[in-house]
């Protein structure tokens, strides 16, 4: 079940013992790329933001995406990726460096348009999941794309794209009506897609992986 953009997005439903676990695509998809015990630590981490919002950290990233966004639409690629350097801090300054060089290298002669993209959640049993792709590419073959992008500095795995992928293509009606998922693990110029068959194949494991979160989610 996928509940659109217009009704509960950004809205957390009040904690009780019955209330569904609430996690976004990108916790979904680094707790399914973690191993282990590691995988207990990582949801008690994520039950404690849940209950208490003011614990959690800035997302930096934020404003790696926004550049993103603003130098496509402006078509000024480079002079956007050379201002997020310029203005980021001593300890930002390294990352954003490497999500520029991704972006650029990434982008080389591509010039997709820049297309507006919604949010949506999808319920896989008890846990909610929210899908938020930072934007929307038209490339030039025509096709249209929800898009994702991964920031971080360890290599985003297939088996985790994948995930992401699913959860991109199953919100797509209310994410971009008629479009397919596309991630990019920016810093490594790398893209990923999705197929029909792989599609079909993965839901198991996805609900599968949902389920596992949720039984560490009500033991943390």
């Amino acid at each position: 079940m996928f509940w659109g953009n217009n009704s509960t997005i950004g809205r957390r439903p009040a904690m009780s013992s019955s209330s569904p676990a609430y996690v976004t695509l990108p916790t979904f998809v680094g707790y399914s790329a973690s191993t282990g015990p590691s995988r207990s630590s990582f949801v008690r981490r994520q039950r404690r933001l849940y209950e208490d919002p003011a614990r959690a950290a800035f997302n930096y990233y934020r404003r790696a995406a926004n550049a993103v966004r603003a130098g496509r639409a402006a078509r000024q690629d480079e002079q956007a990726m050379r201002a997020l350097v310029e203005h980021a801090d001593e300890r930002t300054r390294p990352h954003y460096a490497a999500v520029a060089d991704g972006w650029l290298r990434y982008l080389g002669r591509r010039d997709p348009q820049l297309l507006d993209v919604g949010r949506t959640r999808c319920s896989l049993g008890e846990l909610a999941v929210g899908v938020s792709p930072q934007l929307g590419l038209r490339k030039s073959t025509g096709r249209r794309f929800a898009t994702w992008l991964y920031f971080k500095e360890e290599p985003l795995h297939r088996d985790a794209a994948r995930l992401a992928l699913w959860l991109l293509s199953e919100g797509m009606p209310d994410l971009l009506p008629g479009g397919e998922a596309l991630v990019v693990d920016v810093r490594r110029a790398k893209e990923f897609t999705l197929s029909a068959r792989d599609r079909g194949r993965l839901r198991p494991w996805a609900f599968s992986e949902a389920s596992a979160f949720v039984t560490l989610w009500y033991a943390a």
